[in-house]
């Protein structure tokens, strides 16, 4: 997306017709392609309506997909049983029922048929089970995803046996208790950035301001970027320490929620993250979102480039194998939960600081920390002055009295104001 005096203006692109058509980026990160522009629309008039609908994109009404829909047209007992109960989920607003939807579609019809719950035996459940490992072994599924196929299942046939709502609940037993599932595979190692190679990064020149800004924070705070991405300035107890986590971005309804396991938590302040804390909020209103974070569509590649443009590039972090995976922009909060069982934190405050529901998730950063702390460098180290002074709306003077926030952009351009692209609270 261009940018022209500090202000998003959308890109211009041109069709196969020929036909000039604008791209803008809608306030959740989303792109949006505008309808083209009728044939003779000079390059001019096309950029100057783009960047019309990029300050107004608020007014652009774009529909949300239901996971419903995606199973309208089938009529079928079973289909007819299976909407109900998805229905039941979307109005839970439970985060996995698009998922649901292509599970049953892709997966599960095909081998349970089309007729009531009421008839599901324990075979076709044996069936199905040995058919997402047939498609793990062709290489159509991995391991992880066929896990979440059968999760899905088993959790219908549990509902068709002990559901709440009387016209989802239909049958006396559960078809699928004590069926085994599809087999688990390899797991995958996460990624995380060895100290020095974080410093490596946030003392490059070729890295833009808001993605040190960002990284830091993500690391220091290692908060998930769901939470990130709505935090706010009242979040920020620079008083007790504390940057309290109230709320998450929900992808998949594109809207706020509550943060993973439904409960708040504090996080305590690193010592090393409270000068760029403070200067971070100086000077503005609570309600204004902390960090300007990158589109979701962004994190992850933004991410990897960033790395490689500041020379972190470690095989590890940018390329993928059986076991390993390349980074993603969740890694940087398993990078600051490694890092504090490095630190040998006390386990328990570790679990309820990271947000763990279970110790066993919390065991796994334990795990990995026992056999890397020698060589493997002080965690949490001071940020450079740099990044702090640049930071800081005190030494960016302005007719305002200082307090216009100061942003490097993708491009290392500086951006004057709070970008608009992030979810409204």
């Amino acid at each position: 997306m261009t940018e022209q005096n500090g202000r998003a203006r959308g890109t211009v692109i041109t069709t196969k017709s020929g036909k000039l058509q604008g791209v803008i980026t809608l306030a959740d990160g989303r792109r949006k392609r505008l309808k083209p522009f009728p044939k003779g629309t000079s390059q001019k008039m096309a950029e100057e309506r783009t960047a019309y609908w990029t300050e107004h994109r608020d007014e652009l009404e774009v529909p949300k997909a239901t996971p419903i829909a995606d199973v309208a047209d089938d009529d079928t007992l079973g289909g007819k049983w299976f909407k109900l109960w998805l229905a039941d989920r979307v109005a839970r607003r439970l985060t996995s029922t698009r998922d649901n939807a292509a599970h049953w579609r892709m997966h599960i019809r095909p081998v349970l048929g089309t007729g009531s719950p009421k008839g599901w035996k324990r075979d076709q459940f044996r069936k199905l089970s040995a058919d997402l490992d047939r498609k793990v072994q062709a290489g159509e599924l991995s391991w992880k995803s066929a896990r979440n196929v059968w999760a899905t299942a088993t959790k219908m046939a549990n509902d068709a046996s002990e559901s709440k709502q009387s016209k989802i609940r239909c049958r006396d037993d559960d078809p699928a208790q004590g069926v085994k599932g599809p087999d688990r595979g390899d797991d995958t190692d996460t990624q995380f950035l060895y100290p020095s190679e974080f410093l490596k990064f946030v003392e490059s020149e070729k890295v833009p301001l808001r993605w040190k800004t960002v990284v830091a924070v993500a690391i220091y705070s290692y908060v998930r970027d769901a939470e990130l991405r709505v935090l706010q300035v009242r979040d920020v107890d620079l008083e007790h320490d504390q940057i309290r986590i109230t709320k998450a971005w929900n992808r998949r309804t594109r809207g706020i929620g509550s943060p993973k396991g439904g409960k708040a938590r504090d996080v305590p302040i690193e010592p090393a993250l409270k000068p760029l804390l403070k200067a971070l909020v100086k000077g503005r209103d609570g309600a204004e979102l902390l960090l300007e974070l990158p589109s979701e569509r962004d994190m992850a590649r933004g991410l990897q480039r960033w790395l490689r443009n500041s020379k972190v590039d470690r095989a590890g972090l940018h390329d993928d194998t059986p076991t390993t995976r390349r980074i993603r922009f969740h890694d940087l909060r398993g990078t600051g939960i490694t890092w504090r069982a490095v630190r040998n934190d006390p386990k328990f405050e570790l679990q309820v600081a990271a947000g763990h529901r279970q110790f066993s998730t919390t065991e796994r950063y334990l795990h990995l920390a026992a056999g890397m702390r020698k060589g493997f460098g002080a965690v949490f180290p001071a940020l450079p002055k740099p990044l702090l002074l640049r930071n800081n709306p005190s030494s960016h003077p302005s007719a305002s009295g200082g307090k216009i926030r100061v942003f490097g952009g993708a491009d290392g351009t500086r951006t004057r104001g709070l970008r608009r692209d992030r979810p409204a609270l």
